[in-house]
């Protein structure tokens, strides 16, 4: 009897350590950000800035404008974008700059890492773009 109890706290605490792995990095593909959308939180806050991925393609609302373009991961979790458009709606000044600023970083990505619910890049600057993922 006693080895059975033992053997089933063992099988529980395994269980516990491997969901509590969630909150760890994880490696990052085109499927594995495919479908996902991310909202920024830790700059330009109250813009409502996100990110979304399909396929090898990128769109979301920059504060202002939306953009959108491509995208193309490689191995140890970097991240380049590429052929980025936004829309060209005049505004106000103070968004038109939030949104300029939003998209160089972006264009300096370098890396990406991801748990399950925030996703961070990385820029060749070493500023941190933080979302928390909401779809």
């Amino acid at each position: 009897m006693i080895k059975k109890v033992t053997a089933l706290a063992l099988i529980i605490v395994f269980i516990l350590i491997s969901c509590a792995s969630s909150g760890k990095s994880i490696a990052i593909s085109t499927s594995t950000l495919n479908g996902k959308t991310f909202q920024l939180v830790n700059m330009f806050e109250g813009r409502g800035i996100t990110i979304s991925f399909y396929n090898d393609e990128f769109y979301g609302y920059s504060g202002f404008n939306t953009y959108l373009g491509k995208y193309e991961m490689r191995r140890g979790n970097i991240i380049v974008f590429k052929d980025m458009a936004v829309t060209k709606m005049g505004g106000e000044l103070e968004a038109v700059e939030i949104e300029k600023q939003y998209i160089e970083l972006l264009g300096k990505a370098s890396s990406i890492e991801m748990t399950s619910t925030t996703l961070t890049i990385i820029t060749l600057d070493n500023e941190r773009l933080e979302f928390k993922r909401i779809k």
